[in-house]
């Protein structure tokens, strides 16, 4: 069976390519909790910051640290005007030995000078006196024992007698009255490897400065935020205040 050359079967029509197949739709999202929830009331704000607490241990170091800087400043000067005093005295009686003589030994180093001496007899004559002066004139500076002498017709003068011996420190005499028996002799030494006048002079000014350093500690306590350590070091003062007051009106009361 013939066909008809211009009968064609029927086209299959395919899909375009810009066309898609339809998505299906996305599925609802569903959030968990509630709105309740989410509190809102302390939104935004802040809590205030609470008063510092005073701090005990800083306020009684502020109160006492004054009071035992003082303490330890007299305690220093008492030890050093006690331990370091330069003078030393020697009180004697000193007999005539058998050549006339008065000698007694010091027993002093050489580094120790004499300052000052005196003496007075105790039998039988007791118009004699003594002292001691210092001498330059020689290459070694020694003391002098000068006896006062009584000129019933000029003028009194002053007669030497002995002197001073550093290198043994001994001090010998021969008075001009040769009944003398017994003189009462007093020597005055000077050691300067105990002179502390200097640690004297430090305290001293360094004492000027305390109110300033004080006044220091509480400005730094201030700005350091150690207010407990302020407030100790101003109770100091004001404890101070009060002593003094009530001293002052216990020598009103009871002194006068």
């Amino acid at each position: 069976m013939k066909t008809n050359p211009f009968e064609t079967t029927p086209f299959t029509e395919k899909p375009s390519v810009f066309e898609t197949e339809p998505t299906p739709a996305p599925q609802p999202i569903t959030l968990s909790g509630s709105v309740s929830d989410f509190q809102t009331q302390n939104y935004g704000t802040t809590n205030a910051p609470s008063g510092r607490k005073m701090q005990w241990k800083q306020f009684f170091f502020g109160l006492i640290i004054p009071y035992a800087v003082v303490f330890l400043l007299f305690a220093i000067m008492a030890f050093a005007d006690e331990a370091g005093d330069p003078w030393i005295y020697h009180e004697e009686i000193l007999t005539v030995n058998e050549t006339g003589y008065f000698s007694h030994d010091f027993q002093q180093s050489t580094a120790i000078e004499v300052e000052w001496c005196s003496g007075y007899a105790i039998s039988p004559d007791d118009s004699f006196s003594m002292h001691c002066t210092s001498d330059y004139s020689g290459p070694q500076d020694k003391f002098i024992v000068e006896e006062w002498v009584e000129n019933p017709t000029g003028a009194d003068s002053y007669v030497e007698i002995g002197e001073y011996t550093p290198s043994n420190s001994t001090l010998w005499l021969q008075p001009t009255d040769s009944s003398i028996e017994n003189i009462e002799i007093r020597v005055d030494f000077y050691d300067s490897s105990k002179d502390f006048d200097f640690v004297f002079e430090i305290l001293s000014i360094g004492s000027c400065f305390l109110p300033f350093i004080y006044i220091g500690a509480i400005i730094f306590a201030f700005v350091k935020q150690k207010q407990s350590l302020a407030y100790g070091l101003l109770s100091a003062l004001g404890l101070w205040i009060a002593l003094v007051s009530l001293f002052i009106a216990s020598l009103v009361m009871f002194g006068f």
